[in-house]
């Protein structure tokens, strides 16, 4: 015949003894004074009962955690603590070593006349929205435009922007936008865009 209890039924809890608060032991204060003035308690502890190290205080761990009777942890002393952060920095570092390909920095030929790198250039536009223009201030470093803010001497914007005109600045770079002349859906030659 089959037996059809889990083995693990010892380890169930009842519901009963969940909802039952324990009751907090009181610790007796000139006790645990004598204990610790003739060193014999723990040197940190987190609380005063943790301290006196009473079987009233054990015998309330183990009703506060049923599960971990006998499994309390003791803490990880820094010794090891150590070991193991620095096996983790040393997997880490050697997962992130890797060969980078050379690039040749080569200097302008002709530096064009606004540009100083590391400099930015703002230059005012204007972006509409709904069919109304907002003016805008648009950074830019060496060529390309990093950041949208709005024109304080605009009347339509006074130099504040809405998450739209913050958010032009992504379109810019999305890898979905074409990268040639479009004409009536085909591809076309900039030859063509400017004689029409």
């Amino acid at each position: 015949m089959k037996d059809d209890t889990p083995t693990s039924m010892s380890a169930l809890v009842p519901l009963e003894s969940l909802l039952d608060k324990p009751v907090r032991p009181r610790v007796n204060i000139e006790a645990l004074r004598d204990k610790l003035a003739a060193g014999r308690g723990p040197a940190f502890w987190r609380t005063l009962e943790e301290a006196a190290e009473t079987e009233e205080m054990t015998e309330y761990i183990e009703q506060e955690f049923p599960g971990l009777s006998g499994q309390i942890p003791q803490g990880v002393d820094r010794r090891s603590l150590l070991k193991v952060m620095a096996a983790s920095l040393a997997m880490a570092g050697a997962a992130a070593c890797t060969k980078q390909p050379k690039e040749l920095i080569v200097p302008y030929v002709r530096q064009p006349e606004n540009i100083i790198p590391g400099t930015a250039l703002f230059y005012a536009t204007a972006m509409t929205t709904g069919g109304y223009a907002r003016g805008l201030l648009v950074e830019s470093h060496l060529n390309r435009p990093t950041k949208a803010e709005g024109n304080p001497d605009h009347p339509a914007s006074l130099g504040a922007t809405t998450i739209f005109e913050q958010a032009s600045i992504l379109n810019l770079y999305d890898p979905d936008r074409s990268q040639t002349v479009m004409q009536t859906g085909r591809m076309s030659t900039w030859g063509n865009f400017t004689a029409s």
